[in-house]
């Protein structure tokens, strides 16, 4: 949901841009979706080619809507003989303490975890995202998970494309379909400073972590930032002083950003399940409005 007013409109992503509906024109029929479990490859397909945030997190469950009734020359991607109209992910968020600070009487990584994506097919109509996320969260529960932290990103992401359209998110969220489920609000993550690539994409820090680590990708992390115009680094280089030159080269800058919103919510088919799920941060009000109120 889109930053400003937190009422009204919902986002929907095609191919890394965004459009939004009403929820006034409301429209959403049940009976017409359902919410199934995904394997990886779908998943990661459908969010790496429509969501604002390309890259593929840490997955340990995935989910998809499927439209069981796609209206006449609807395409798109088919799994197991049905249109894939959305995808949840939830997995492994970049450091431990963000699920226990939330949820300290639950295992992490396996009880509890992020849910990292949320993408839904302009085709849905307006209030189709607490129908897929609480079908998500009722197949996760059947693993096992008990509670579920999330996400809403108030800064506006814009990334320019190689064909040279402009994708991403030009407003902020707050997280609005959280509220509408019911999600208990525990406040803005740490504010940090964020790299951002002359194409608009931040560098996650935990990309950055495994390179300067060595570790798994770190190869293709690197050769990420050379297409970008950065000098290739010397065999046996310093990991850290090269990229530190190579981010100057390339024009990436850095932007302080203040924290996102994060959202907590209990997973169980039962109250006994869902009771698993105590709160170690107090609930706080929802924010209603981005950082700065638009004046009027």
């Amino acid at each position: 949901m889109a930053a400003g007013s937190a009422e009204g409109w919902a986002q929907r992503w095609s191919r890394g841009v965004p459009t939004w509906v009403h929820t006034s024109q409301g429209g959403f029929d049940r009976r017409r979706y359902e919410v199934v479990e995904l394997a990886e490859a779908p998943a990661r397909e459908y969010i790496q080619a429509n969501h604002y945030l390309s890259g593929w997190p840490p997955a340990v469950h995935r989910f998809g809507l499927v439209d069981l009734e796609p209206a006449g020359g609807d395409d798109g991607q088919v799994v197991d003989g049905q249109l894939l109209v959305g995808v949840v992910v939830l997995g492994v968020p970049m450091s431990r303490r963000a699920l226990t600070r939330v949820f300290p009487s639950l295992e992490p990584y396996t009880e509890a975890l992020e849910m990292s994506r949320v993408c839904l097919s302009p085709s849905v109509a307006s209030n189709g995202e607490s129908f897929t996320v609480a079908g998500a969260l009722r197949l996760a529960a059947g693993h096992g998970v008990r509670g579920v932290v999330t996400y809403a990103d108030p800064v506006a992401r814009l990334r320019t494309l190689p064909d040279g359209r402009t994708a991403g998110s030009p407003r902020g969220h707050l997280g609005v379909i959280y509220q509408a489920l019911s999600a208990t609000y525990t406040g803005r993550s740490t504010a940090r400073t964020i790299v951002v690539l002359p194409d608009g994409q931040v560098l996650p820090a935990r990309s950055i972590a495994k390179f300067v680590a060595g570790d798994r990708g770190a190869d293709g992390f690197e050769r990420r930032i050379a297409a970008l115009g950065a000098s290739p680094r010397p065999a046996g280089s310093d990991r850290r002083a090269w990229l530190r030159t190579a981010l100057e080269q390339i024009g990436a800058r850095r932007q302080r950003h203040p924290g996102t919103h994060r959202y907590a919510l209990p997973v169980g088919r039962t109250r006994a399940e869902r009771s698993r799920a105590v709160f170690g941060m107090p609930s706080l009000p929802y924010p209603k409005w981005a950082d700065a109120r638009p004046r009027i």
